[in-house]
Formats: structure tokens, C-alpha cells, sequence
């Protein structure tokens, strides 16, 4: 099994990469084969709303997006992670999900092959687990739009520093995709 992690977080070593990696080890440990991929390093241009996907069964930009989207198609799961900054996910996560777009045929049919699994992991100052519940959860249809099943969410709370119980939640959604 193939599991891949995404982080969207300008913080290479933050409460968000660390939950994340945590979890890819977790998995890994039981027998999983993981990568993870950090999206603020990379060139993913927002998406023009060209409609060229639709006629060409790819995006017309050229950067990192489809190099991810190669990864993403390849495994069997994915572990999505941003921190929440004022009330939703990271810019950086929501350029890569607007440019999803691509992966949806002219006729509202999804590219992606099916069978595969998501889980979605959110950090954030906020003790509030479900403050932003509303703007979050709405992630779970895109995954449904792709034919992707979604396992949940966790929301973690406060620095993972200071409070490293909270990796316990996250490796337990991550074990979800196994």
C-alpha cells in the first residue's frame, strides 16, 4: 500500500509537517510505503479557468502541479494537511485543490482512478476542535467529487510541541487508510 502526505504549511518543521510525518511513520511501521510531499516548496500556479482540461485530459500550466497529481494517481491514499489560517486551510493547499479541476472531465466525471482513500489533518491555534468545522468539512466533497472516500478529519490543537498527545489523533486517522 502507497500512501502519500501532502502539506501545505510555509513551516517546514511546524504543529502541521510534524502531525503529518508522524503519521507516515506510524503507517510505514505497518507496512505501508509512504512519501511525503511539501507543496510550499513547490511552483503550483492557481488555476486559470481555461477549461483546456477538459478538451485534453490535462492542465495546460506547466509547473509542479502535475509531477503531484502523478503521486496522488499512484497511491492508494493520501493524508492531506494544513494548518487552518483565519477559519480555512493554507493558500497553498487551496491552489493545489482549485487546480483538482483538471481531474474532472468535461462530462463532471472524475480522472482519478478509483479505490483510493483520504484523510484530512488540521492544525490550529484555536481550542475550539470544531470552530471551523464548516469551512473544513467541505473538503470532504471535493474528495467525493474525485471518487475518493474520505476516512475524516483531525483537528489538532495548540502546539504539538508542547502537547505531543495530540500526534495520537492524527496516527489514528492516518491508520484509517491502511
Amino acid at each position: 500500500m502507497k500512501i502519500i502526505g501532502i502539506t501545505a504549511s510555509p513551516h517546514e518543521k511546524g504543529n502541521t509537517a510534524t502531525l503529518v510525518n508522524k503519521s507516515l511513520e506510524a503507517v510505514a511501521a505497518k507496512g505501508a510505503e509512504t512519501e511525503h510531499i511539501d507543496l510550499a516548496k513547490l511552483t503550483i500556479n492557481p488555476c486559470k479557468g481555461c477549461n483546456y482540461c477538459k478538451a485534453h485530459d490535462t492542465c495546460v500550466q506547466k509547473d509542479d502541479f502535475g509531477k503531484v497529481m502523478e503521486k496522488v494517481v499512484a497511491a492508494d491514499a493520501i493524508l492531506m494537511g494544513s494548518p487552518v489560517y483565519f477559519f480555512d486551510i493554507t493558500a497553498q493547499e487551496k491552489i493545489f485543490i482549485d487546480r483538482l479541476f483538471a481531474c474532472v472531465d468535461a462530462q463532471s466525471k472524475s480522472r482519478v482512478p478509483p479505490g483510493k482513500k483520504i484523510g484530512f489533518i488540521y492544525s490550529q491555534n484555536t481550542p475550539d476542535r470544531s470552530a471551523f468545522d464548516v469551512n473544513l468539512d467541505k473538503y470532504n466533497q471535493v474528495a467525493g467529487m474525485l471518487g475518493i472516500e474520505s476516512v475524516g478529519k483531525y483537528v489538532s490543537v495548540g502546539s504539538v510541541s508542547e502537547n505531543p498527545s495530540e500526534i495520537d489523533g492524527a496516527v489514528a486517522l492516518a491508520e484509517k487508510l491502511l
